[in-house]
């Protein structure tokens, strides 16, 4: 009796894991496309009307991106720290304002 409670079990087990995956649009395989690139670094330079914002990077290269939307640039001056996320054709998807740790400040918990 035991042994049939835990068979029937395992092969409930198996067939949920199998009918999950479908119903969710199926598994990632390791071809699928999977994009994510972040800069972080310092605006240099908005172009309202060109859609595009420079940024000088943590390396210190300077990178002009394509944003995705005007309202992307809403809010951002020269000088600003931020943390740029890319999409799949390069442009700028997120932009988000970032501030460094000041010196002297303590670190938190600490």
């Amino acid at each position: 009796m035991k042994t049939l409670v835990i068979a029937v079990l395992g092969l409930l087990l198996v067939v949920g894991l199998m009918i999950v995956p479908s119903q969710a649009g199926g598994p990632l395989s390791l071809t699928d496309p999977v994009f994510a690139k972040f800069i972080g670094g310092t605006v240099e330079e908005i172009d309202h009307a060109g859609l595009r914002v420079t940024i000088q990077t943590e390396q210190g290269k300077k990178e002009s991106l394509q944003v995705a939307d005007a309202s992307l640039l809403q809010g951002l001056s020269k000088g600003d720290r931020v943390s740029v996320e890319m999409d799949e054709q390069g442009k700028a998807r997120t932009i988000i304002k970032t501030m460094p740790n000041k010196k002297g400040a303590p670190e938190p918990g600490g």
